[in-house]
C-alpha cells in the first residue's frame, strides 16, 4: 500500500456528495432525514457492512430524492479510490451508479432550479466522475466533469458565500493546482486553473470547521497538502491522528498513519501499526491493501532486525499473490531475497535476488542488482 498521489489529486469526494441546507437545524436534506445519512457518514469512514443496505434502503424509501444514488455512487468512488482502482469490479459499478446519480442529480435540480444543495448534489457528482476519469488518463472526459462541477459550486459560493461544503473541492483544486504534481499538469493546462494555495487551505479549513458533511473528508485533503504538496510530515501527523481518532476503524487512514511513521524512520511505530491492520477484518475490504501492508510490514521488520518475521512474510506473500499482480510479487520477492541475506545465508540469496524480473517491476529490479553490486563489492 502506497501512500497515493491519486488520492491527493485535484478533487473531491466521499461519502459527502451531498450536503445539508447551510442551516445546520435543518431537519432533513433532500426529503432525507437528516440523522440517516449522519448514518452513512458514520458507518461509512469506518467501512461497516451495514453501510450499502442503509443505502439502498434510502433508495428504497425516497424514490423522489437523488440522495440514495448519490451516496451508493460516492461509497463506491471511495472504496475504488482506497483500492487505488485495482479492484476492477468496484470501478466498474462506480461508473454505473455515477451515471444514475448524475442522471438523478440532474433530474431533481432541472425541477427545482432555486435549491442551491440540489446543485451542490449535481456538482458533486460530476466532480467524483470527473476525479476518477483523471485517475484513469482520460483526461478530455475528466475535464468536462471537472469544468461543469466546479462551475457548479463557483456558481453557488457567489450565491452563497456561507455554503461551506461547497469549498472543499474548490480548496482542494486550489492546492494542487497551485504547486502542480507533474501527474495534474494536463489538467491544469486544460482547465487553465492557475490555483491559489493560501486560499486553498482557507477554504479546506472552513469546510472543516463550519461545514458539516465535509468536515472529516476535509480532513483528508489537508493530510494530502501538508504530506505531498508542503511536505511538512509534521503537520500531516497531527490532521491524520485526528481524523483516526474519529474513525479508528478506517484501515485507509490507519495504512496512512503507518505509511508516515515509516518514511519518517519511526519502525516500532510504524510495525506495530501494520500489524494493527493486518489484525482487522476491514483490512480485507480493500483490493490488495492487505499484501501491500504486509510488504510494508516485512521491510519495516528488517528495519528492526527482524528478518525471521520479514521472512514469513515474504513467503506469505510468494504464496497467495496472483501472478498477474507483478508489481506486487516483484517486491515480495525482493523482500524474501533481502530477508535471507539479513539471515546471513548469502549464497541463497543470490539466487533469490536473481529471480527479480526488470519486465515485472522495473525499480524492484534496480534495487535487486544495487545490493548484488553491493554484495560483489563485500567479496572482493
Amino acid at each position: 500500500m502506497r501512500f497515493r498521489g491519486r488520492q491527493c489529486l485535484m478533487v473531491i469526494l466521499f461519502w459527502e456528495a451531498i450536503s445539508f441546507t447551510s442551516s445546520l437545524c435543518a431537519e432533513d436534506f433532500l426529503g432525507v432525514p437528516r440523522e440517516v445519512v449522519e448514518e452513512v457518514m458514520e458507518l461509512g469512514y469506518n467501512l461497516d457492512l451495514r453501510t450499502p443496505k442503509l443505502i439502498e434502503q434510502i433508495i428504497v424509501d425516497f424514490p423522489e430524492s437523488p440522495l440514495g444514488l448519490c451516496l451508493k455512487a460516492a461509497r463506491l468512488f471511495r472504496l475504488d479510490d482506497y483500492a487505488e482502482g485495482s479492484d476492477t469490479e468496484i470501478s466498474e459499478q462506480f461508473q454505473e451508479a455515477s451515471d444514475l446519480a448524475i442522471e438523478a442529480a440532474k433530474n431533481y435540480y432541472n425541477r427545482n432550479p432555486q435549491d442551491h444543495e440540489a446543485r451542490y448534489v449535481l456538482g458533486m457528482c460530476e466532480l467524483n466522475l470527473a476525479r476518477y476519469y483523471i485517475d484513469h488518463r482520460r483526461w478530455f472526459s475528466g475535464f468536462f466533469k471537472a469544468t461543469s462541477g466546479l462551475g457548479h459550486l463557483k456558481a453557488i459560493l457567489k450565491e452563497h458565500p456561507d455554503f461551506h461544503d461547497a469549498k472543499m473541492p474548490l480548496g482542494v483544486a486550489n492546492c494542487f493546482l497551485d504547486k502542480t504534481p507533474s501527474y495534474l499538469k494536463p489538467l491544469a493546462a486544460l482547465l487553465r486553473f492557475s490555483g491559489d494555495m493560501e486560499l486553498g487551505l482557507q477554504q479546506l479549513k472552513d469546510s472543516e470547521t463550519k461545514g458539516f458533511l465535509t468536515r472529516y473528508e476535509s480532513l483528508y485533503y489537508q493530510i494530502s497538502v501538508q504530506w505531498v504538496l508542503l511536505e511538512d510530515k509534521e503537520a500531516a501527523r497531527e490532521i491524520l491522528d485526528r481524523f483516526i481518532e474519529r474513525f479508528p476503524r478506517n484501515v485507509d487512514a490507519l495504512a496512512m498513519r503507518a505509511d508516515l511513521d515509516r518514511k519518517t524512520e519511526r519502525f516500532k511505530e510504524a510495525f506495530e501499526g501494520y500489524q494493527y491492520i493486518l489484525s482487522i477484518p476491514e483490512i480485507s475490504y480493500i483490493g490488495e491493501m492487505r499484501d501491500w501492508v504486509m510488504l510494508h510490514s516485512g521491510n519495516v521488520a528488517i528495519q528492526l532486525e527482524k528478518p525471521e518475521i520479514a521472512l514469513e512474510k515474504g513467503s506469505v506473500l510468494l504464496e497467495t499473490v496472483e501472478p498477474s499482480e507483478k508489481e506486487l510479487r516483484a517486491w515480495a520477492q525482493m523482500l524474501y531475497a533481502n530477508a535471507i541475506l539479513h539471515l546471513g545465508r548469502r549464497g541463497e540469496a543470490r539466487v533469490e535476488f536473481a529471480k527479480v524480473k526488470r519486465r515485472d517491476n522495473s525499480e524492484a529490479f534496480k534495487a535487486s542488482e544495487r545490493i548484488l553490486n553491493e554484495m560483489d563489492r563485500d567479496e572482493e
